[in-house]
């Protein structure tokens, strides 16, 4: 995303009291960004080499059940 990280970006809704679920999905898996995305609320953080039905559990997770980010 051009000027803003995905880690910014979920800084900023949450500071607009957004509570939409948010699953980060990265070439780049770092730990502390793990940390970070998960502590501020992330319903998960996923590398690119994940498959599919991994991510479709995170979102039926989430769309049954918002506001109550699972890891």
């Amino acid at each position: 995303m051009p000027g803003i990280s995905g880690l910014q970006l979920q800084t900023l809704l949450r500071q607009q009291g957004r509570t939409v679920p948010i699953i980060f999905i990265t070439a780049f898996p770092e730990d502390a960004a793990r940390a970070r995305a998960l502590r501020e609320g992330a319903v998960c953080f996923l590398s690119k080499a994940s498959d599919a039905s991994t991510l479709i559990m995170y979102v039926e997770q989430s769309l049954a059940t918002p506001g109550s980010p699972t890891r």
